[in-house]
């Protein structure tokens, strides 16, 4: 069998196992019911302990559409309330950057010039998300806009019938779910499905990024960045093919370092398309689940990016100009690399544990 062929079905079948697992986690999060809401709760309580869940939990998956797969599957549960799925989703917009801060710093700590230059991706992806978070942060704390976003989507999707028809589909191809929760405790079910759903996404973004990773594909997303709107569209497109940001963000690291992609490229819109697309595996988590709700928490993922897009497009001069800025001073030292990265990932956990702490 040509390899090509190979590849069409091992896409086909993480496909199929990205969405088996939602209904698992979701089978399995009923069945535990109230005990999984307690302990959920004990960690994510208000607005401000649901950014930081979201932030630290998709910075240790390093994928927001896996975590927020799973948030969809709770919340058609019932397991976590809509108020605080939103602010999870808000956080994970941060933590998703840690993969191409990760390589930029390991792959390229001992040479300063790489360093740098690979820097500037990673550093547009994370200052972004992170500006973007401190406003969302502000408007949905103040004025629960994204929630009310989100009721608004599920007042209107509750009216959609054919919705309630899409778990009932899934059960005909996914018979083997119901037999494992035959035999397996809730708790087991929910670690099973997010581990199937780690893999099928890696699976798939591993299958989809092979085909794009060959010489002619790389001089078509070369290109990709002389012109901004060309680079808004190709980032959009490119991840809706390889469902993850992480992955065609990372992707352009080692060529920022090698000096293809340089500062006076167009960075910002490929990443601010790149997330656009991303909501799409969100947006097929909610579908399985055939629940309004769910298909609201994906309607804030897709505002959230839309909104930020629109911000920050009009404001590609300045905000580049901060990056190079930003990225110079922190690649300057292999240690201020290293603080950088280990500060990142130390604000949620000390955040996180005071709520753990004053409980």
């Amino acid at each position: 069998m040509e390899a090509r062929y190979k590849t069409s079905i091992f896409i086909i079948l993480s496909a199929y196992f990205f969405v088996s697992s939602i209904v698992l986690i979701k089978s399995s999060a009923v069945a535990l019911g109230r005990s999984l809401a307690e302990a959920l709760f004990f960690l994510v309580r208000d607005t401000t302990s649901g950014v930081f869940v979201g932030w630290l939990s998709t910075a240790l998956l390093h994928s927001s559409g896996a975590f927020d797969s799973i948030i969809v599957a709770f919340v058609s549960a019932g397991v976590i309330p809509l108020r605080l799925a939103v602010a999870a989703i808000l956080g994970a917009e941060v933590g998703t950057t840690v993969t191409p801060l990760t390589i930029s710093i390991l792959g390229y700590i001992r040479r300063r010039s790489q360093l740098s230059a690979s820097f500037n991706v990673s550093m547009t992806h994370f200052l972004y998300n992170l500006l973007t978070l401190i406003l969302f942060y502000f408007l949905e704390l103040s004025l629960g806009v994204f929630t009310r976003i989100a009721e608004a989507g599920k007042g209107i999707f509750v009216k959609a019938s054919w919705l309630s028809l899409i778990p009932d589909l899934l059960e005909l191809v996914t018979p083997w779910v119901d037999l494992l929760m035959g035999l397996i405790p809730g708790w087991l079910g929910i670690i099973f499905g997010c581990f199937i759903l780690l893999a099928s996404l890696w699976a798939f973004e591993h299958y989809m990024t092979a085909t794009f990773n060959m010489p002619r594909s790389w001089n078509l997303i070369r290109a990709t960045f002389m012109k901004p709107l060309r680079a808004f569209i190709a980032g959009f497109i490119f991840t809706i093919l390889v469902p993850s940001t992480t992955v065609m963000v990372s992707l352009l690291v080692p060529l920022a370092a090698s000096g293809v992609i340089g500062p006076e490229h167009y960075i910002l819109p490929y990443i601010l398309g790149a997330n656009i697309g991303t909501v799409f595996d969100v947006m097929m988590a909610a579908l399985a689940t055939g629940d309004p709700a769910a298909l609201s928490v994906w309607l804030v993922h897709l505002s959230n990016n839309l909104v930020g897009a629109l911000i920050f497009l009009p404001l590609m001069k300045p905000f580049s100009g901060l990056v190079r800025r930003v990225s110079n001073e922190i690649s300057s030292s292999p240690w201020r690399s290293l603080l950088f990265i280990g500060t990142y990932h130390l604000i949620p956990i000390l955040i996180i544990s005071c709520y753990i702490l004053r409980r």
